[in-house]
């Protein structure tokens, strides 16, 4: 009677008596000690038992240890891909305010577009203009003015600016829809 044998001695240093204590700690302690007895349980038992506990706190502990290591990690990971978004902002809104800064700027990109294209148109309409006038002279190419020559360099000149100019805005409407997906992605 292992049990009742701990509750004797305990009681036996705090100077109590089994017979002084209330009626129901002594039923207590007496189904404690009847279950001990049938359970037939002797000290390796209980040793067994308490150790086995034991390994399963410890297991416990153990898992939420590993838990909290994998908290930590995740939390690094987290911080980490949160400080290369904040670049990614910062880098963007760079971006933007250089795009803003230049001459045609994405705002007013179409417009310039349309000036060159007006401008273009003008000069291709004098151009073949003058060259019906002087086709109809059957003056050879030769001998035509400099003006004339100047203007078709010009007109070749302008016809590749207004290429390139198309080409950055294709380029800005690409960002734009880049820029649309990304926030749709957030």
């Amino acid at each position: 009677m292992l049990i009742a044998a701990i509750a004797s001695k305990i009681l036996a240093q705090l100077n109590i008596t089994f017979e002084k204590l209330p009626p129901k700690a002594q039923k207590m302690l007496q189904e404690c000690a009847r279950q001990q007895s049938d359970m037939n349980l002797d000290p390796i038992s209980i040793s067994l038992e308490q150790t086995r506990v034991m390994s399963e706190s410890l297991e416990d502990e153990y898992e939420i240890l590993k838990l909290k290591q994998l908290h930590t990690t995740l939390q690094v990971n987290i911080d980490r891909n949160k400080k290369f978004i904040d670049d990614l902002r910062k880098e963007l809104a760079a971006s933007r305010h250089s795009l803003g800064q230049q001459k045609p700027n994405p705002e007013n990109i179409h417009e310039s577009i349309r000036q060159l294209k007006q401008k273009l148109g003008a000069y291709e309409q004098s151009c073949e203009k003058a060259k019906t006038n002087f086709s109809s002279l059957n003056v050879s190419d030769a001998i035509l003015p400099k003006s004339m020559t100047s203007l078709v360099t010009s007109l070749a000149v302008l016809s590749k600016e207004a290429a390139a100019l198309k080409q950055e805005a294709d380029d800005v409407l690409f960002m734009r829809e880049a820029v649309d997906c990304m926030k749709m992605i957030r």
